[in-house]
């Protein structure tokens, strides 16, 4: 997919180049990047007749940046609130989320993106690469095996369904 999405981005730029050399008088910067933008999603959606796996991994990598953004709204008004409001009402604790990863640049990815989510923080990775150990400000009623699965089946599974 990777190869796949630089190459898009090569041809994109330089049929954006030539196009604003022969036309470089009429062309604003809008349409520049009009035109790559436009070129990349053509490029995409015929490589859903080459390369099956690859337009799909495009679609999952969108879904992730969405959840991944829904996440951190969510985690940063929880930590504002908390910040803000009078009391305590954090649990934290350190946990461990039994890995379903395999490759190190899954469990780099699902340690990141539990990193940059306003209140957990990746810790470590188990010597045997089956936990990855997490720092959380919030686990409901002491329940850790709640937070792993929530863990698991937002970020872990994303990560897992574009990176195989």
């Amino acid at each position: 997919m990777i190869r796949l999405l630089k190459w898009l981005g090569v041809v994109a730029l330089v049929a954006t180049l030539i196009i604003g050399l022969i036309y470089a008088e009429t062309f604003s910067l809008r349409l520049y990047v009009a035109m790559f933008f436009g070129i990349v999603i053509l490029g995409w959606l015929t490589s859903s007749i080459f390369a099956r796996k690859a337009f799909f991994q495009v679609i999952y990598l969108v879904e992730l940046f969405f959840f991944f953004l829904w996440e951190l709204i969510k985690a940063s008004l929880a930590v504002a609130y908390e910040v803000v409001r009078r009391g305590d009402n954090m649990h934290p604790g350190i946990i461990a989320v039994p890995l379903d990863t395999k490759t190190d640049l899954q469990i780099t990815i699902f340690s990141s993106l539990v990193t940059l989510t306003p209140g957990t923080l990746s810790i470590d990775v188990s010597a045997d690469r089956s936990h990855l150990f997490v720092h959380a400000m919030y686990i409901k009623n002491g329940d850790s095996s709640l937070l792993a699965n929530e863990l698991k089946e937002g970020f872990e599974r994303r990560v897992i369904r574009i990176l195989d």
